[in-house]
């Protein structure tokens, strides 16, 4: 009989840890859902960089090229591409997620800081026009188009080539 019940109790502790989440849980634990990628981009093979042909720097008046520093632009005048990065007078923002191989048409949610401190999450596309163009869509806003300027070079070779 002492065996018996020993057993029952080891078998109770082996079930009950062994169950889900029930070896785990604590008194007032939730368990909930949360989306991984936005709906636009469910479903879809992503990249934590941008297409080739979005990198470098872009203007939207050739007047401002060779760009100055990015960060001391007049809003909205200037824009900064490289791999994983997106920087515009008053924010810089880093990919999360955006669609991969795209040649002609590229969506990307991006998590940007603000210049004032604030954080932002937005969906941006970008689309190739022409041979130096970019059309840029922030959101729901219209698309502005922008103008190369210059290729942006890594600082690794910048450093190699002096």
């Amino acid at each position: 009989m002492r065996f018996d019940l020993a057993l029952c109790g080891v078998l109770s502790a082996v079930l009950v840890l062994a169950l889900p989440g029930l070896g785990h849980a604590a008194k007032g634990d939730l368990k909930i859902q949360v989306p991984k990628s936005a709906p636009l981009l469910k479903g879809r093979t992503l990249d934590l960089r941008f297409a080739e042909f979005a990198q470098g720097i872009w203007v939207r008046d050739l007047n401002d090229c060779p760009a100055a520093r990015i960060d001391q632009g007049a809003p909205g005048s200037m824009l900064a591409i490289y791999r994983g990065l997106w920087e515009m007078p008053d924010r810089i923002c880093q990919v999360y997620g955006a669609e991969l191989g795209r040649l002609d048409t590229q969506r990307a949610a991006i998590n940007c800081l603000l210049k004032n401190g604030a954080q932002a999450i937005e969906l941006v596309t970008v689309q190739p026009r022409g041979s130096n163009g970019l059309m840029v869509q922030e959101g729901e806003r219209p698309p502005v188009h922008f103008r190369f300027c210059e290729k942006i070079t890594p600082v690794l070779r910048a450093a190699d080539n002096k």
